[in-house]
């Protein structure tokens, strides 16, 4: 409650005292050069040597056991930002993979947007971030979920030229066909545009399931499928 503490190795701004609002309480957090402050026994925002919260400094230095200790400390995984984010927006947009990680094994939401219809998904597509593209649809993302102007994340791996992504999102179920945007150009088409025939040809076989192997057991147990059905 308007109270700001900042730290400095060796120094604090101001020493624990009494208040008419409570006691001020300082306390070194697991996170170096961070400290927590707690006033008549409400959490106030903890801050670094930089002034910045402790969660938004370790989102941008895109350290995971930072961020797992801000959480773990009470910061709030959703809180909006000053720039209308959430932490996981923050961090999928800045392409801070760990930083994101440890935002969702917190408790992220994963499906609030941001200011230009994008989510997590979108942001991490574009980015190239294919584990949190995996962990965002473990988590029950739609695969091809829209941008509010009508992308799909398979689309913004391809425009951005992503490709270990893009074939991920096709193996996940991507539509490659699908023809969405402003101009209702497909993720294939784009490729082909581009004249990038490895590329197109890497998503087409990522598309085909592959054919059962030798070793599968057929239908009805591994019976001949006339059998199983009957058939003589």
């Amino acid at each position: 409650r308007g109270i700001r503490v900042s730290y400095a190795p060796g120094t604090v701004s101001r020493a624990p005292s009494k208040s008419a609002q409570g006691t001020l309480v300082m306390h070194q957090s697991r996170s170096p050069l961070i400290y927590s402050v707690i006033v008549g026994g409400l959490v106030a925002t903890a801050l670094t040597s930089c002034g910045k919260p402790e969660l938004d400094a370790a989102i941008e230095t895109n350290d995971r056991k930072a961020v797992e200790a801000a959480l773990a400390e009470g910061a709030d995984p959703n809180k909006i930002g000053v720039s209308g984010d959430t932490p996981l927006l923050a961090a999928t947009r800045a392409g801070q993979a760990s930083s994101a990680q440890g935002l969702i094994d917190g408790g992220a939401q994963i499906d609030v947007r941001d200011q230009a219809g994008y989510l997590p998904l979108h942001h991490a597509a574009a980015r190239g971030l294919t584990g949190i593209v995996n962990l965002l649809l473990e988590r029950g993302q739609s695969v091809d979920e829209l941008t509010t102007d009508g992308l799909t994340s398979l689309q913004l791996a391809v425009l951005n030229a992503h490709q270990e992504t893009a074939r991920f999102l096709v193996r996940r179920g991507a539509d490659l066909n699908a023809k969405q945007g402003a101009d209702g150009v497909s993720a294939i088409e784009i490729v082909e545009r581009n004249g990038d025939t490895r590329f197109a040809g890497m998503l087409r076989s990522a598309a085909t399931p592959p054919p059962p192997s030798a070793s599968e057991p057929g239908p009805a147990h591994g019976m001949p499928a006339s059998s199983a059905t009957g058939s003589p």
